[in-house]
């Protein structure tokens, strides 16, 4: 978030729930069936000398993804310490009744990877893109991405696209991106060792502790459960906090309170972003105007993971240390549950962010990049 503060947005969520899963993890976009489903043609193009295909996604029964479906499940829980199997669940009623737009790579009729996509309106989203182990390799992969941006971008009236990749690194899809005019973000996933955690509680503090003025200005709030009758002011809270931030040029929810608004009720009611944690989640409210001042969401997404998806701190307030308390009090009863560690990603971009991650003891452990394209 602006000024240092740190946040994340999710990779699945929407409105309806099957299709909010498919856009919450990274992007936060909430789409419906457009019409590039209706007009997507059924392609079959062989790509490589090994005998690689990339044919039309609903070509397809839904077995024959059983077995990438199951590397991608490996993939996530290897890589980014997640349970995918509720998403593995969605995509597969998905894939079933023939409502994803994307393409297959196939060799010998195995399905070895796929990528798949949405419009709503004039925005489009890149909602995955995944190929198990070789021989399918990244040259297959940029095949992929490749045939999905030619469609995407040929749709009639798409004005944007978003993408958020986690299973390929920044520089591995850069070229390709850039080649359609896409502006890439290095981002990273970071995560906290909680066994290994000791409360700090240094921001806007001197080097023994925090200063007299700082501690002052924290005891005029008080840090409180969030629960959900705070999502309508946890909204407005987003979206002053992300105005004109580097994060709402990745996700452009963060430019409108509507935006913001849906953003927060896909982490609240839907598990795209894991499962939501009401009392781990958090709170700043002012003491004597009962105003929202920060707020911090957590969810479970393995059964020793959480997540962070979202944390935001009033304009004013930034550097207050107000965003520290609120982490360090999730830290605590995350401990208390028996957790081993929480995740979130942040840009590189948000220098102070990332700065405030490190200090806390955050480390990152994989890098990918997020592409936005602008007509």
């Amino acid at each position: 978030m602006p000024s240092g503060e740190p946040r994340d947005h999710g990779i699945f969520a929407q409105n309806d729930r099957v299709q909010a899963f498919f856009c919450s993890l990274f992007c936060g976009r909430a789409v419906r069936d457009g019409p590039l489903g209706r007009r997507f043609h059924w392609v079959i193009q062989r790509e490589t000398a090994v005998g690689f295909e990339i044919i039309d996604i609903r070509r397809f029964e839904v077995s024959a993804f059983s077995e990438l479906l199951d590397a991608e499940a490996r993939a996530w829980s290897e890589r980014l310490y997640w349970d995918f199997t509720p998403s593995v669940h969605v995509i597969s009623n998905c894939l079933k009744e023939k409502r994803l737009s994307g393409y297959a790579l196939v060799q010998d009729g195995v399905v070895r990877g796929y990528c798949f996509f949405f419009c709503d309106g004039e925005k489009g989203l890149m909602g995955d893109l995944f190929a198990g182990p070789p021989p399918a390799g990244l040259e297959e992969v940029l095949s992929l991405l490749e045939h999905s941006n030619e469609t995407l971008l040929a749709t009639p009236g798409l004005r944007r696209v978003e993408a958020q990749l986690p299973h390929y690194k920044f520089e591995e899809l850069e070229n390709s991106f850039v080649s359609w005019n896409y502006q890439g973000y290095r981002r990273r996933f970071m995560a906290l060792s909680l066994p290994d955690w000791r409360p700090q509680a240094l921001s806007g503090s001197g080097r023994n502790g925090p200063t007299p003025q700082a501690a002052s200005r924290l005891a005029d709030f008080c840090i409180l459960p969030c629960e959900k009758k705070y999502s309508r002011e946890a909204a407005e809270l987003v979206f002053g906090a992300y105005y004109n931030h580097v994060d709402a040029a990745i996700n452009d929810q963060y430019g409108s309170l509507a935006g913001a608004t849906r953003l927060i009720e896909n982490i609240l009611h839907y598990q795209g972003c894991g499962e939501f944690m009401e009392q781990v989640s958090k709170v700043a409210v002012h003491r004597q105007t009962h105003k929202l001042a920060a707020v911090l969401a957590v969810t479970s997404v393995r059964s020793d993971t959480a997540h962070i998806p979202q944390i935001a701190v009033a304009r004013t307030l930034q550097g207050s240390g107000l965003g520290t308390a609120l982490l360090e009090s999730a830290f605590s009863d995350l401990v208390k549950a028996g957790y081993q560690r929480v995740s979130l990603t942040v840009t590189d971009l948000n220098v102070r962010a990332l700065q405030l991650y490190e200090r806390l003891g955050f480390r990152t452990f994989r890098t990918f990049g997020a592409f936005v394209f602008n007509r």
